[in-house]
């Protein structure tokens, strides 16, 4: 495992918990989630669309199952957009992000933890939602700082950002079993 594998881990984590937000709210997954989600799906290797539909429902713990009418139009738009490449394998159509799209990723990352609907003065009363929101920003930054670690660090410092991140999630997991 490296820096890649864990921003990319997170990432998946702060697109499940954007299209949680959603659902929570009543409404249904924006735009902006499913670009987010289908850049998040792609960042971890090249996937057919059926393959794209079923990595977002497994990460979204089966909250969003985007339908196939939804997603092949959304890939042909990115497509044209130069967020994603095609290429044909087996007479399957397979997508990958492009430079162009991982930067938009990156952004969307960004923009998520500023976005002002997440702060808690804005969400609902709902204290499980305060803490989402709250996680999600410190996610998104955590995200933002391992993918300049991964795009700029030496060896050695990915090493150590990994061996942090492991000390990390060990003390998180102490703290929930605190009770």
């Amino acid at each position: 495992m490296d820096v890649s594998d864990v921003v990319d881990g997170l990432r998946g984590l702060i697109s499940s918990a954007l299209s949680g937000v959603s659902k929570i709210s009543g409404s249904e997954p924006s735009d902006s989630d499913m670009r987010i989600a289908i850049m998040t799906v792609l960042s971890g290797g090249a996937k057919n669309g059926k393959e794209v539909i079923q990595h977002i429902s497994l990460s979204s713990g089966g909250k969003w199952v985007p339908s196939s009418s939804k997603i092949y139009p959304m890939l042909e738009a990115m497509t044209d957009e130069k967020l994603v490449a095609i290429k044909i394998e087996k007479e399957l159509r397979v997508y990958s992000l492009t430079k162009e799209g991982k930067k938009a990723l990156e952004e969307a990352s960004v923009k998520a933890a500023q976005n002002p609907e997440m702060k808690p003065e804005n969400v609902r009363s709902n204290s499980k939602l305060e803490a989402s929101s709250e996680t999600l920003k410190a996610g998104a930054k955590l995200a933002q700082a391992l993918s300049q670690v991964a795009q700029h660090g030496t060896p050695e410092q990915q090493k150590r950002a990994i061996e942090l991140l492991d000390k990390t999630r060990r003390q998180i997991y102490a703290i929930l079993s605190e009770g």
